[in-house]
């Protein structure tokens, strides 16, 4: 593949790398500790292969191409594999050999000419993957999922769950948007094996749209709720009580602008830091509550349940302000500030017959990409592991991963100055019956050795089991799954 290899004197910038290279069965080299022998099964990878195209950088983190890495462990040894997610504009910008389509927040080069009135945009497929009646999926929140093979990584098609994905609201919604959202954090239901999931859908109405996937694999939308105003949400929490629960940013496009090719849609975003946040309480006969919080965007949450005493938990990672454009495209600059302002780690309680949502902090942490104990899935539960920092820490990035004890607020971290690591998965220890007593598998970028390695780390204590290195620099990522059952 024809793309360029940059080299930026920035940590950030130097960890994630355009991938130039797929590898098919790589035997990973240990450099260090020793691997479990009772650590079987696959750990998936998805993400931004690329911050760069033909030569072009991107203007934001999220508009490269979807790369899926595959870490088979055996007990012995792991062996890696990565392709690129083939959608249909990927294979025909390859082909042309230039960048066909404009992205979330990157416009083509050519100004107004190549981009006015071009509403059709990529689907990266590059958010994260999830395994849901017999498919595996590549996941990008502003279209069709692709379903990829879970061995080869070759992709399969581009999935409409047989046409549940299209959209036929009305002739003029589906030439403004032909493809449904389908969000990148959908949510399996621990007693049913419900798979739901939303999207934010904009056109001739404002729509929120709450799908429902049986174990089977068999879709339908379950709800669809008009909305007064535009909104926009990236993560949302299911309980195991069945509650569904949104935050929904007011956010205004300036269509205007983006449909003349003047802005991307990303850039056009404005939001109004005056207005709460929307709080969406669905609950499990479908009844809404529509509440509100203090002005905030929560890209991700850690988890939710519902209280002894009705009131329903939700944990974040709450940001006062939402990440515009411009910020984006800073960290793909290296200029990234320590403006104090990172995502921290806060606890919302809510109760819908009240109409009442206060907050709190979890903890004297900022993080981001946080995971938990797959079992306690809109449960009970105690810890949360992430990449993330403490409030005091001197580093503008999150570069420690990082535990917290969400009951006592208690945290602790490991890093050092000179690597980035990814987002932590949980592998539960086989027959645990201990919270913690699990590996985290992240990649970790080290600075020194301009290498991307596989890290095995004990959850409980967050001390290195084993290190191995991939044969490639390869972007950090987004989001992954463990299977356990996978070959």
């Amino acid at each position: 593949m024809a793309i360029q290899r940059y080299k930026v004197l920035h940590d950030y910038v130097r960890a994630n790398e355009c991938v130039l290279d797929e590898y098919s069965d790589v035997v990973l080299d240990l450099i260090e500790g020793e691997l479990p022998t009772d650590l079987a099964g696959v750990l998936y990878r998805n993400g931004n292969g690329r911050f760069a195209h033909q030569g072009v950088w991107y203007d934001h983190l999220f508009d490269g191409d979807g790369m899926i890495s595959r870490f088979a462990f055996d007990g012995k040894q792991v062996r890696y594999r990565n392709r690129y997610v083939r959608t249909s504009e990927f294979l025909e910008e390859e082909k042309a050999g230039r960048m066909l389509y404009r992205s979330f927040g990157t416009n083509l080069p050519g100004g107004i000419i190549r981009n006015a009135f071009r509403m059709r945009f990529k689907n990266a497929a590059n958010t994260s993957v999830v395994w849901h009646g017999g498919h595996m999926m590549a996941l990008w929140e502003g279209g069709l999922p692709h379903r990829i093979d879970p061995v080869t990584l070759e992709t399969i098609d581009r999935y409409d769950y047989n046409g549940v994905l299209r959209n036929q609201f009305s002739w003029l919604d589906s030439r403004i948007m032909p493809e449904l959202p389908f969000s990148a954090h959908p949510k399996i239901h621990p007693d049913t094996g419900v798979l739901h999931n939303f999207g934010t859908l904009a056109g001739t109405k404002q729509r929120l749209i709450m799908y429902e996937v049986n174990p089977d694999g068999k879709a339908r939308i379950g709800q669809v709720i008009e909305m007064d105003d535009m909104t926009f949400s990236h993560d949302f929490v299911l309980t195991q009580s069945g509650h569904r629960i949104l935050f929904l940013t007011p956010v205004a496009f300036d269509m205007p602008r983006a449909l003349l090719g003047l802005t991307s849609p990303a850039a056009s975003i404005k939001v109004d830091r005056a207005k709460p946040t929307l709080v969406l309480v669905i609950d499990p006969d479908g009844t809404i509550h529509r509440l509100s919080t203090d002005f905030c965007f929560v890209f991700h949450f850690v988890n939710a349940y519902q209280d002894t005493d009705g009131k329903l938990i939700v944990d974040g990672l709450m940001l006062d302000y939402f990440p515009e454009s411009a910020l984006m495209k800073a960290y793909l600059q290296g200029d990234v500030a320590d403006d104090g302002a990172g995502a921290r780690f806060t606890r919302y309680t809510i109760d819908p017959e009240a109409k009442q949502v206060t907050h709190a902090p979890l903890a004297d942490y900022e993080g981001e990409l946080p995971e938990i104990h797959p079992d306690l899935l809109g449960k009970v539960y105690r810890y949360a592991w992430g990449i993330g920092r403490p409030i005091t820490h001197n580093r503008p990035l999150a570069d420690q991963i990082v535990k917290i004890d969400v009951q006592t607020g208690q945290g602790t971290h490991t890093g050092n100055e000179h690597s980035l690591p990814s987002e932590p998965i949980v592998v539960p220890r086989p027959g645990s019956t201990v919270e913690d007593d699990a590996w985290l598998l992240y990649l970790l970028f080290d600075d020194r050795t301009q290498a991307t390695d596989l890290v095995v780390a004990d959850a409980a204590s967050l001390a290195t089991v084993a290190r191995l290195r991939l044969p490639h620099n390869i972007p950090l990522g987004f989001h992954g799954m463990w299977l356990p059952d996978a070959g």
